[in-house]
């Protein structure tokens, strides 16, 4: 059992569970997460991780159903059919601004208590569901932007989002904009896939068509792998700077060589553990959970690298 899930579970359960959840009964709970992408990608492998973890301390089923390759329609599909199964508890992303009213209105009529996790619903009229847990997106970008400004201004600067349409990632994007816009430094948003060689190959193709290029900003691991190949392959360390979102044990080695300037970091092993508890609070004894629960931002640098080792090492990522 990871020493993480340990301490949080005392922190949250503070001692409902007294003699220890045993064998599974015969009207055993049961949890569906529905998020916008699955263990394909290191961030939503750690995320699963951490649901898989509290599902198996807390006794319930959880189920864990989400797209391939990321598509909204398919994860609302995949939300539409854990809903007409009727489970105790729904925690979902909300991977888009209008898809998912309905189905979550759908969920409330039926008193299925859902749980919003990574990604928010930043468009009035809210979606329903109990709470939030997660960061805000445009924060997490500007907190990016500004923490490269602390180690040298840019000429001009790239972003490669891997997802575009993702709201997540567009609002990552839009923050770094307006801080780099703010400042005078060219800066513009392009396409890479989620592909690893179609980024490193687009990536090599802006750079070439725009040598004045000195920092490349990645949305995620999807990104950033590909843009940490990139500079090594190029011989473009300490010419090309690279800064990223959210972090995995290639990212760290990129900060500790000077390849990478930072990343954010957002917990995802915390935001799946913390979805299976709090649904079970809730359904189990009535616990009304805050309406957000920021895991981040958190700026990762070669100032606290060791303690981020140490969480990528025990969760698979951070």
């Amino acid at each position: 059992m990871h020493k993480l899930a340990k301490t949080l579970l005392l922190v949250m359960v503070v001692g409902l569970f007294i003699g220890g959840v045993t064998a599974l009964a015969a009207d055993q709970l049961v949890f569906y997460y529905v998020p916008h992408a699955g263990a394909g990608d290191p961030f939503w492998a750690t995320q699963q991780l951490g649901w898989n973890t509290a599902c198996k301390q807390l006794g319930v089923k959880g189920i864990f159903t989400a797209p391939v390759k990321f598509s909204v329609q398919e994860q609302v599909n995949m939300l539409e059919s854990a809903i007409s199964a009727h489970p105790d508890g729904i925690a979902t992303t909300i991977s888009s601004d209008t898809a998912f009213e309905a189905p979550l209105e759908r969920a409330k009529e039926l008193g299925i208590p859902v749980i919003a996790v990574n990604i928010e619903d930043y468009t009035p009229p809210y979606v329903p569901y109990l709470a939030y847990i997660g960061q805000d997106e445009f924060t997490v970008g500007s907190a990016l932007a500004n923490r490269v400004l602390k180690d040298f201004t840019p000429k001009r600067a790239v972003i490669g989002i891997h997802q575009p349409g993702l709201t997540c990632l567009e609002l990552r994007a839009k923050g770094i904009m307006d801080v780099f816009k703010a400042k005078g430094i060219p800066v513009e948003k392009i396409d890479i896939t989620p592909e690893p060689t179609q980024a490193l190959e687009i990536l090599k193709a802006y750079l070439k068509k725009n040598p004045d290029t000195d920092m490349i900003f990645t949305l995620g691991p999807l990104g950033a792998h590909p843009a940490i190949d990139l500079v090594e392959e190029q011989n473009l360390v300490g010419k090309v700077r690279l800064a990223t979102c959210d972090v995995s044990e290639k990212i760290l080695d990129a900060i500790k060589n000077g390849e990478m300037i930072c990343a954010i970091a957002q917990q995802p092993f915390m935001q799946g553990y913390l979805a299976a508890v709090w649904l079970y609070l809730h359904v189990e004894y009535g616990f009304l959970p805050p309406a957000k629960m920021p895991t981040g931002p958190t700026v990762i640098d070669k100032n606290n690298i060791s303690i981020a080792e140490k969480q990528v090492k025990t969760t698979g990522g951070l």
